[in-house]
């Protein structure tokens, strides 16, 4: 059921959206990440799931519509293991896509450029892990999910 489910509201995230869940970090962030974390309200994260969308349930590139990926991981660590949602946090890291479906459809939410990788995909990465234990600790559970084989 679940991975047919989200697979399904991840290819469709874009044309489904109605607000905003987690929080997106781009690769124009790079440097602010500390800042974007500061102003996240929960003072109280114990989990976090993140992606950077490139391989999601087998789907291929889905870039930020990957989102559905780390809401419905945090949504099933509620459900079966009793975290508080509000302990939760998703996050989307978006440094583009190499889906051209994607990069040409209007309602495509995020960066419309083709996927960073290297030195600078892997500096926004440490400074995203860098910044959330910062500001909730080395207790943070810090989840990497569905990020590409080359990036893993």
């Amino acid at each position: 059921v679940y991975t047919p489910t989200v697979g399904q509201a991840c290819q469709e995230y874009s044309e489904i959206f109605t607000k905003p869940r987690g929080l997106y970090v781009t690769i124009k962030d790079k440097g602010y990440v500390d800042r974007l974390i500061a102003n996240w309200p929960e003072d109280n994260i114990k989990a976090i799931v993140f992606t950077d969308g490139e391989r999601i349930l087998g789907l291929g590139d889905l870039g930020v519509n990957g989102m559905g990926i780390p809401c419905g991981k945090l949504q099933l660590y509620s459900a079966c293991a009793g975290i508080n949602p509000n302990h939760c946090l998703p996050v989307q890291i978006d440094v583009g896509t190499n889906n051209e479906n994607l990069l040409n459809d209007e309602f495509y939410q995020g960066l419309r450029q083709k996927r960073v990788r290297g030195k600078q995909f892997e500096e926004l990465i440490e400074e995203f892990m860098s910044a959330a234990v910062k500001r909730w600790g080395r207790n943070l559970l810090l989840q990497f999910e569905d990020f590409g084989n080359s990036t893993a």
